[in-house]
């Protein structure tokens, strides 16, 4: 984990265990920074943002040589272990210790990395003529019980679509879901209604930072704003595909009812209900293609 924002809306006090903390509380409790370099920190990440750029404290900190990129990982090392105990509870969900769903992960992996690998020249020389750009797009994301990981996927966006997507209006702050997402490129689209997009995840589910069937990882921005109940659908791996893909609603606009559908994976999983998914979900990608 490289990196952290600064979580709002939590009490800044290291000494209390059964509070959250934020990165800023960590740093200031191991004295790497003071508090006016801090706030001095903060006070740019508000400047860059009105200026459409996201900058991230860690990474900002790092940029003024206030901290190093090991006392960085250290530091959201230490926050993630105080916080993750107070998000989540010690026994995991049956999905995340079944043997036989991991088999299915592995398996699935192989196959789909195989694929992916027939598929790359072609999908590489589309993306690559359009506009020039990286073929591949990594993204930090959050996993099982807040952890973070560096997601793969087929770029399907334009190349500063991080930066361009301040300006587009988004219904929650909790998911960023827009129908029509201008920083979409032409191939991109035939990408994501094939979910040709998503096939170098299949390394990511090899390595077991995701399941083929789970919940959608969230970004960083986005879990700056979860409340306590919002952490409850980390307690499964994040996947390719689940519950909210296989209903048809890719485009939900309201992050609750996302969250439910999550819940209801949760309650209901078994090994039945993920190759249903997995099933619809193909059904679906292929259903898209033939209306191409």
């Amino acid at each position: 984990m490289a990196f952290a924002a600064k979580l709002p809306n939590i009490p800044a006090d290291p000494s209390n265990q059964y509070h959250h903390l934020c990165l800023g509380d960590i740093l200031l409790e191991t004295g790497l920074v003071t508090a006016d370099q801090l706030q001095c920190a903060l006070d740019e990440q508000v400047q860059e943002a009105l200026q459409g750029k996201w900058v991230l404290l860690g990474e900002l900190l790092v940029s003024w040589g206030l901290i190093s990129q090991v006392e960085l990982d250290q530091s959201i090392n230490k926050l993630s272990q105080h916080n993750e105990l107070l998000r989540f509870e010690a026994v995991n969900h049956p999905s995340v210790i079944s043997g036989f769903k991991r088999l299915i992960d592995i398996v699935g992996a192989l196959a789909g990395l195989s694929l992916t690998a027939f598929i790359l020249p072609w999908v590489a020389l589309a993306i690559y003529f359009e506009d020039r750009g990286p073929v591949f797009f990594s993204q930090h994301r959050v996993g099982l019980n807040g952890w973070q990981f560096t997601i793969w996927k087929f770029r399907s966006m334009v190349p500063n679509a991080d930066e361009l997507k301040l300006s587009i209006q988004s219904e929650s702050e909790l998911f960023f879901s827009v129908k029509a997402d201008p920083r979409i490129t032409r191939v991109g689209r035939i990408l994501r209604k094939t979910m040709l997009d998503e096939f170098p995840q299949f390394w990511n589910v090899l390595m077991g930072d995701m399941s083929i069937v789970g919940t959608r990882p969230p970004t960083l921005d986005e879990v700056r704003h979860y409340q306590q109940h919002h952490w409850q659908r980390l307690k499964v791996k994040p996947g390719l595909t689940g519950l909210w893909q296989a209903s048809g609603n890719r485009h939900a606009k309201g992050f609750e009812d996302v969250l439910a559908l999550d819940l209801e994976y949760q309650k209901r999983w078994n090994v039945g209900l993920d190759l249903w998914i997995i099933i619809q979900t193909i059904y679906g990608a292929l259903a898209r293609t033939q209306r191409m």
